[in-house]
């Protein structure tokens, strides 16, 4: 999974938006310790990022582990199943022509703010974008 931004981020906009100097004061906390349902989000973004790049079988993937999080049968089944098919729905005859987990800025507008777009597409004059949410455990707004 791609990097993002230690400036802002969408989960953070909200608050450098009304606050800007929070930025530098964030800078100098400690890092904060990644969760069992942040980790289970980078497995599946990453898991199926692959699987959209190589065109591999999710159950390909079984027993991959990140941070010690491994992929089971149940999160194939409950979280990337559901996504392949959304995505199934959205393009039935595989004809969108795509990117995942790449890297997005706002260049010279906001030098240094960047992050990652799970899933960028073109299907003739239209564009997908796709966020994917496997959601558990803490709620993000």
């Amino acid at each position: 999974m791609a990097n993002h931004s230690s400036i802002v981020g969408g989960s953070t906009a909200k608050r450098v938006i009304n606050c800007p100097g929070s930025v530098a004061l964030v800078r100098k906390m400690p890092p904060k310790p990644s969760s069992e349902y942040a980790d289970t989000g980078t497995l599946l973004h990453n898991t199926i990022a692959d699987i959209l790049d190589r065109n591999t079988d999710p159950d390909d993937h079984l027993g991959q582990t990140f941070n010690g999080v491994t992929l089971t049968p149940a999160l194939r089944d409950e979280k990337l199943i559901p996504a392949l098919r959304a995505l199934d729905e959205i393009d039935p005859h595989k004809e969108i022509e795509y990117v995942v987990e790449t890297i997005v800025s706002f260049g010279d507008l906001l030098p240094g703010v960047f992050g990652s777009a799970d899933f960028i597409g073109r299907q003739g004059d239209r564009a997908i974008m796709l966020d994917w949410k496997f959601g558990d455990g803490v709620a993000v707004e």
